[in-house]
């Protein structure tokens, strides 16, 4: 996967599995995402 121009370019052979390939990414953000603002809240309460 790359970006360029503000698009994204996934290298896959269908479909179903491109649309995987987004679903698990995304999936990977939301964790990640979820992680830094639990820190963020727990550096501000203690």
């Amino acid at each position: 996967m790359t970006n360029s121009m503000d698009a994204m370019h996934i290298d896959t052979i269908g479909i179903l599995s491109a649309a995987a390939k987004i679903g698990l990414m995304n999936l990977t953000y939301n964790m990640m995402r979820c992680v830094q603002l639990k820190k963020n809240i727990y550096a501000v309460i203690g």
